[in-house]
């Protein structure tokens, strides 16, 4: 498994198909057919990203958004490639509840701190440390409380656990 994502020529490849089978289509492409894993990125979790950002001056918040980074499912088996742009992306279709930056920020924030997920420093990847049931159950309860707080017009960044 390299978790940095699959070969160019495969991805192109694949990207080329579902191009020619529904055009349009590939500029939908997320996870690994979006590109691989940005090289050199910093060893710092998208829960941190806000933090960093601010004690590194010479980091802007935008690139840490760009970043594309592994994610490996629980079970270690499967993964994918992530970044907070691709939350963030609202071409061709708008999402029907667009997402700001904090928020995406402290849904992870939140997934860490219910032990869903973790750094793993020597692959700089985030690492599903439980069943898609628990990770799906932590959304939705993180899901719950930002609605709410965008109903009463509060930022859109609930403060969860």
């Amino acid at each position: 498994m390299n978790i940095e994502g699959m070969p160019e020529d495969e991805r192109l490849a694949i990207l080329d198909s579902l191009e020619a089978q529904r055009p349009g289509s590939s500029t939908l492409a997320g996870g690994t057919l979006a590109g691989p894993a940005t090289p050199n990125r910093p060893n710092v979790p998208i829960w941190e990203y806000a933090s960093y950002s601010e004690q590194h001056p010479d980091v802007e918040i935008d690139d840490l958004v760009a970043i594309r980074f592994p994610v490996i499912f629980y079970g270690g088996d499967e993964f994918t490639i992530y970044s907070a742009a691709e939350y963030l992306r609202t071409d061709p279709v708008p999402p029907p509840r667009p997402m700001g930056l904090d928020s995406i920020i402290d849904m992870w924030r939140h997934l860490h701190a219910a032990g869903i997920v973790a750094w793993d420093s020597e692959k700089r990847a985030v690492e599903h440390r439980q069943p898609i049931s628990a990770y799906k159950a932590a959304v939705a309860e993180w899901g719950t409380h930002w609605r709410a707080r965008e109903q009463t017009g509060g930022n859109d960044v609930p403060r969860g656990r």
